[in-house]
């Protein structure tokens, strides 16, 4: 594996609102692939409008697309899930899309998320001992040279089952682990860890359970990859960037909560407030809610009346150019070795003349500016 730090570039819809395909395609396929080392899909059904709308696109069709038009970066899902497709069928799209990309596909794989789920009558029950299995029956399939399957688990179950042709090459699989448990096992079963951390310290500390699992299973460091997600959002104007901080701030117990309880600033009381809300704070994922509808903004405000605006905003891929870049530099300090970005900022209303710090703008700095350094100073 290179020790350059590489870059990618997430572009599922939820980040690039437009209202027609051929905006939102014209975009993707100009992407700068002397830039950025991928491309990413993040796989959804529903979503939490308005922090994640609804709007999807069914990403396996644009992969297609995009291994067609695009012949140099690598392609992944940030992420999908081990509820919504059998694996021997979520096996030959991948197989399918590794052939067409001639192997530059990564399967991301998450534990789920409900608002992806709960409306449509999807399983998720012990989600992460039904991922482990998933992630096995993928591996048994891929790896089966077209000769029979058989499988009896928990969750799948398979009777001389034949996947052919093989996959160009070995799939990598990166898991979407953001808690001790999922990290520990990423380092155990997956060939990489892809998570969205609460700040590079946060990372840093994940790293380590990630570690500890690769140790144990008596695997080496070198054939696994230690990547990052997150929304970056660039701005010059501060009034923009404090409405964008609020909320932030309000989302952090909720995206946060296992590094909010670790913080100086938790109370025992505030678990009183999550109570009002249904949830335990220990037990709090995006796999707990499927609608915005069960978040009270009240309760959210009461819980981080006291959590200072600088100390999320120096966790959060926020700022100015030069304070985002400072911040992408800590992540590769950290030891982050693949960045996947996805755009936070708001669409041009008119693409033939953008104002200033749209999605667009923020790409063409991200593209002709802070990638570029970064890749020279970390090469």
């Amino acid at each position: 594996m290179s020790s350059d730090v590489m870059f990618g570039v997430d572009l599922s819809l939820e980040g690039y609102e437009v209202e027609t395909w051929e905006r939102y395609f014209s975009f993707i396929r100009h992407v700068d692939d002397n830039v950025w080392d991928s491309i990413w899909l993040g796989d959804h059904l529903g979503g939490l409008p308005p922090l994640i709308p609804t709007r999807n696109y069914n990403v396996w069709l644009i992969f297609s697309l995009l291994a067609e038009f695009k012949r140099k970066p690598l392609l992944g899902t940030a992420v999908t899930d081990p509820h919504r497709y059998h694996p021997a069928v979520l096996a030959q799209m991948a197989m399918t899309v590794d052939h067409i990309s001639n192997g530059r596909f990564i399967l991301g794989l998450g534990a789920g998320e409900a608002f992806n789920l709960e409306s449509y009558g999807f399983d998720y029950r012990r989600p992460v001992t039904k991922m482990v299995e998933f992630v096995d029956v993928l591996r048994k399939l891929w790896s089966s040279g077209g000769k029979p399957v058989s499988h009896e688990g928990a969750f799948f179950k398979l009777k001389d089952a034949v996947l052919e042709p093989a996959p160009t090459r070995k799939i990598p699989v990166w898991i979407a682990a953001n808690s001790p448990r999922t990290r520990k096992l990423a380092g155990m079963i997956a060939d990489g860890w892809i998570p969205l951390p609460f700040s590079p310290e946060t990372y840093r500390d994940g790293m380590k359970e990630v570690e500890a699992g690769l140790k144990e299973a008596g695997r080496s460091r070198d054939e696994f990859t230690f990547a990052y997600w997150n929304w970056v959002f660039i701005h010059e104007d501060e009034e923009a960037l404090q409405n964008y901080l609020g909320l932030k701030k309000l989302s952090f117990p909720v995206q946060f909560p296992k590094e909010f309880m670790a913080s100086e600033f938790w109370r025992e009381e505030k678990r009183k407030l999550y109570k009002r809300m249904g949830f335990e704070p220990e037990k709090l994922s995006l796999l707990s809610f499927s609608s915005v509808d069960q978040l009270d903004l009240g309760v959210l405000g009461q819980l981080v009346e006291d959590v200072p605006d600088s100390f999320v905003r120096d966790a959060t891929l926020m700022g100015t150019k030069d304070e985002v870049t400072g911040k992408l530099e800590k992540l590769v300090r950290a030891g982050a070795q693949h960045i996947v970005l996805m755009i936070d900022n708001d669409v041009a209303k008119d693409p033939r003349n953008p104002e200033p710090y749209t999605y667009e703008h923020v790409y063409e700095t991200l593209t002709g500016e802070i990638v570029p350094y970064l890749k020279e100073q970390y090469k």
